[in-house]
C-alpha cells in the first residue's frame, strides 16, 4: 500500500456517493478535498493500517480521520475498510465476502480507475 498511495493522489467515493480526492505527500503529509470541506493533515502506516488524521481546523467541518485497511480489489481499485473490520492479510477470501461493506473506495488519479471492473473467474 505504501507503494501504491504515498506520493499519490487518489480519487474517490464514500458508501454514500460522496467524492473526495486526497494527495498522500512523502513527507506524511495529507491534502483532502471535497464539495464542501478541505483540510491538510498527516498519514502514517500502522503495519498493514492506514492512519490518516486532519488538523484541528478541519474538525469544526467534522473532519476527524481514522485507520483503515485498504484491500486492493483491481489494478487501480481499493476499497478502505474501517481498522478491525477485515482481518490481518492475506484478505482475498475475506475481502469477498465484505465487498458491500467498504466504507471508502479510491484509485490512483496518475491512471484510469478499474473499479468498475469485475473480477473474470
Amino acid at each position: 500500500m505504501r507503494a501504491a498511495f504515498i506520493g499519490k493522489t487518489l480519487d474517490g467515493q464514500y458508501g454514500n456517493g460522496l467524492s473526495f480526492t486526497e494527495t498522500y505527500f512523502a513527507g506524511g503529509q495529507l491534502e483532502y478535498h471535497e464539495a464542501e470541506r478541505q483540510a491538510k493533515g498527516q498519514w502514517h502506516f500502522r503495519g498493514h493500517v492506514f492512519c490518516t488524521f486532519y488538523d484541528a481546523s478541519a474538525q469544526q467541518s467534522r473532519l476527524n480521520g481514522g485507520c483503515w485497511t485498504a484491500v486492493k480489489t483491481s489494478a487501480n481499485c481499493y476499497d478502505f475498510y474501517l481498522a478491525g473490520l477485515v482481518p490481518e492479510p492475506p484478505f482475498e477470501d475475506e475481502a469477498r465476502d465484505m465487498a458491500d461493506r467498504w466504507s471508502a473506495r479510491g484509485w490512483r488519479t496518475e491512471e484510469p480507475s478499474t473499479c468498475n471492473e469485475k473480477p473474470s473467474v
